[in-house]
C-alpha cells in the first residue's frame, strides 16, 4: 500500500512537470505570435503603404488642394475687382489674408508670383492663372502683423449714437445735430511676428523696412535652426522684407503692412509691372522713365529719400490717441455749411465760380487751409475729443482700410479712381462739375462718400515748413490724373479755389 501511494505521488509530480512545460511552450508560442502580429500591425500602420503614412499623405494632399484652391479664388477675385487690368502681389496677398490664409506673395518680375503658406509650401501662379507646385524649401519663414482689434468703437460723447454699420463695413455715428462720422479702425499695439525654421543652421537673418533700412533683430547670434520674435514694431506702412540664409539656400519673403496710423508711400506702390501696363506703358522701366525721368532703382531711392526727410510729415498727428483708442472717426461727407457752421452732412447745393456767399446746405469750397483748420477745430468744444482736419496719416490709413476690406483695389486708389469718384471723365455723374456730397451711391465706400474726386481736401500734412497738401483729386480732372491717393503739394495755407474743400475728423 505504501509503495503504491509513493508511486502515485511520483506520477502526480511528473504530471505537474509536464503540464508546466506545456504551459511554458504555449506562452512562448503566444508571445511569438503576438510579436509577429505586432510587427505586422506596425508595418500596416507605419510602412510606406501603412495606414498612418497614407493618412498623413492624404491630409497633406487635402491641404495642398485647399491651398491651390485658395490661390485660384484669390487670383480670380482680384482680377474681377481690377476689371481684368492685372494683378499685383499686394492685391493677391491682401485677398488671401482677407480669405483667412496667412500667405506671403512675392512678385518674381516675370509675370509670375510665388505664394508661400505657413506650411512652408510654395506655389507659382502665372498671368493665365495656372498654378504649379508645391515646392518645399529647407527654410520655412513667415511674417505677419498682429495687434488688438477694437470690436465696439468708443463714442466721442453722450451726444453721439450708432446709426448703422459694423467695424468691418463702416461703423457710422451721428450727433444730435445730424453730423455723421465713420470709424476707421487701427489695431492697437501692432507688432511684426517672425517665425523661421530650417533643416540647416541659419547663418544670417536680415529684416528691412519700406525705406530699405535694416531693422535690428535681437538674439540673432548662434541662431541654430529656428528663430521666433513677436516684438518687432513696424514704423511705417509699406513692404517689410526678411532675408534668411543657410549654408545652401537664401530665402526672401515680404510683408505688406497697411494697418498702421502712419504715412504710406503710395508712390512706391505704383512701381510695379502690372500698374505700369495698366497705365498704358509697355513695362516698368518705360513707366519710371516717363513719369520720373529715372530708372526703377533711382526712382525708388528718390521716393524713399523724400519720405525719409519728413517732407510728408504732419503738423499734428494724434498718434497716441489713435493707438490708445484703436482708431479715429472720419467725416462721412465732405464739409458743407449750415447756419455759419461747418457740418458733416449731405449737401443740397454747390458753390460755383459765380457763388460768393455760402447758404445752408452748400458744399464748402473756396476755403483756405488756415480757415478750414480753424472751422474744423471749433465745431465741437468738448474736452472728451478733438475735431480737426484729417492728417496725412489719417487719409492714408482710411484708403488702406478700404483696400484691406476689399472696398477698393489698390489700382483704384493709386492709378485710376474714376469708377468711384466724381471726375470730368466718370460715367455716372453726367456732369463735369461739382456734385452735392453724399448724393451719389457710386462715390460711397464703407459708408464714406466722395473721398475720390469732387473736391480736393485740405489736410494738416506738410510739404515743407510753409506749404500744405490737399488729397483726393478734383472734379475738373481725370480719375487717372488725380486718383484718391494723390498728394498735391506746394499750396500755401492761404490758397483757395473752387476745387478745394475739406473734411472733418474726430480724435478721441
Amino acid at each position: 500500500m505504501r509503495r503504491e501511494k509513493v508511486k502515485n505521488k511520483r506520477l502526480k509530480h511528473v504530471g505537474n512537470k509536464m503540464n508546466n512545460g506545456i504551459t511554458l511552450i504555449a506562452l512562448v508560442i503566444t508571445i511569438i505570435v503576438l510579436l509577429i502580429l505586432a510587427g505586422v500591425s506596425i508595418a500596416t500602420l507605419t510602412g510606406d503603404n501603412g495606414i498612418l503614412t497614407k493618412a498623413t499623405e492624404s491630409k497633406e494632399q487635402t491641404e495642398i488642394g485647399e491651398e491651390k484652391e485658395a490661390i485660384g479664388i484669390a487670383y480670380n477675385g482680384v482680377k474681377i475687382d481690377n476689371e481684368g487690368k492685372g494683378v499685383s502681389a499686394t492685391d493677391l496677398q491682401t485677398e488671401l489674408r482677407n480669405n483667412g490664409y496667412n500667405a506671403s506673395v512675392t512678385d518674381n518680375g516675370d509675370g509670375t508670383f510665388t505664394v508661400t503658406f505657413e506650411s512652408g509650401r510654395e506655389y507659382t501662379i502665372d498671368a493665365n492663372g495656372s498654378i504649379s507646385g508645391p515646392t518645399v524649401s529647407n527654410i520655412v519663414a513667415t511674417m505677419k502683423i498682429v495687434g488688438e482689434k477694437v470690436e465696439t468703437p468708443p463714442m466721442p460723447s453722450s451726444d453721439f449714437t450708432h446709426i448703422e454699420g459694423t467695424v468691418d463695413t463702416g461703423y457710422v455715428i451721428q450727433d444730435s445735430a445730424g453730423n455723421e462720422f465713420v470709424w476707421v479702425p487701427v489695431d492697437k499695439n501692432q507688432k511684426i511676428q517672425i517665425n523661421v525654421t530650417s533643416q540647416e543652421n541659419i547663418e544670417s537673418l536680415v529684416l528691412t523696412d519700406p525705406y530699405g533700412d535694416e531693422i535690428a533683430l535681437p538674439n540673432i547670434s548662434n541662431l541654430g535652426t529656428s528663430y521666433h520674435n513677436t516684438e518687432i514694431e513696424p514704423t511705417i506702412n509699406g513692404s517689410y522684407k526678411l532675408s534668411v540664409t543657410t549654408g545652401s539656400e537664401t530665402k526672401e519673403i515680404e510683408l505688406n503692412v497697411n494697418s498702421l496710423y502712419a504715412i504710406r508711400m503710395w508712390e512706391l506702390d505704383m512701381l510695379t509691372e502690372e500698374i505700369a501696363i495698366a497705365m498704358g506703358y509697355e513695362n516698368l522701366e518705360q513707366f519710371t522713365q516717363n513719369i520720373y525721368g529715372m530708372s526703377e532703382e533711382e526712382t525708388k531711392n528718390m521716393i524713399s529719400s523724400i519720405y525719409k526727410e519728413g517732407r510728408s510729415s504732419d503738423t499734428e498727428n494724434y498718434t497716441s490717441q489713435v493707438n490708445e483708442n484703436g482708431g479715429f472717426y472720419i467725416g462721412r461727407y465732405e464739409a458743407s455749411y449750415e447756419n455759419g457752421n461747418v457740418v458733416s452732412k449731405v449737401s443740397t447745393s454747390t458753390r460755383t465760380l459765380s457763388s460768393t456767399t455760402l447758404t445752408n446746405g452748400m458744399l464748402w469750397n473756396y476755403i483756405t487751409q488756415t480757415e478750414a483748420l480753424l472751422k474744423a477745430n471749433n465745431i465741437y468744444t468738448s474736452t472728451e475729443f478733438t475735431s480737426s482736419l484729417l492728417t496725412g496719416a489719417a487719409w492714408d490709413r482710411t484708403l488702406s482700410w478700404l483696400e484691406e476690406t476689399g472696398a477698393v483695389s489698390i489700382e483704384g486708389i493709386i492709378v485710376n479712381s474714376t469708377s468711384w469718384g466724381n471726375y470730368s471723365n466718370d460715367t455716372f455723374s453726367n456732369t463735369t462739375s461739382l456734385i452735392n456730397t453724399g448724393s451719389m451711391s457710386q462715390t460711397e465706400k464703407n459708408h464714406i462718400y466722395d473721398l475720390a474726386g469732387n473736391l480736393g481736401e485740405w489736410t494738416t500734412e506738410a510739404f515743407d515748413t510753409v506749404n500744405r497738401m490737399d488729397r483726393g483729386g478734383y472734379y475738373n480732372n481725370y480719375g487717372s490724373g488725380t486718383p484718391a491717393a494723390i498728394r498735391f503739394s506746394g499750396y500755401s495755407p492761404s490758397y483757395s479755389d473752387s476745387d478745394i474743400g475739406f473734411r472733418l475728423a474726430l480724435y478721441l
